[in-house]
């Protein structure tokens, strides 16, 4: 996600956002097929094959990103606890934070 992880320079850039946009794309296509389906963003989120972003660092934030595209199509406001408790329980327990930082 922008803003986690190391910085990126020139050279990989393109190649940075362009898996960040298929990574956009796949969320809003995960969540558009759970509404048509009716399904929960909790259950969105177990039938979305991460496919290329299955190595990616926290994939529990999936579920994050789904409830948020809920919301935005329903045009309301994201139910944060619904969201996180979706979260924690799609991950099987508490989250991690990764942190990294440059050298110093």
């Amino acid at each position: 996600m922008p803003g986690h992880g190391t910085l990126v320079d020139g050279s990989t850039l393109a190649q940075v956002l362009g898996q960040h946009d298929r990574y956009y794309q796949l969320v809003e296509s995960t969540a558009a097929a759970g509404r048509r389906d009716g399904r929960s963003a909790l259950d969105a989120a177990r039938a979305c094959d991460l496919g290329e972003f299955a190595t990616w660092a926290d994939p529990e934030r999936l579920v994050l990103n789904i409830h948020r595209a809920y919301a935005d199509a329903a045009k309301a406001e994201l139910d944060l606890l619904a969201a996180m408790v979706d979260t924690i329980e799609y991950h099987g327990g508490p989250m991690t934070t990764h942190v990294c930082c440059a050298p110093t």
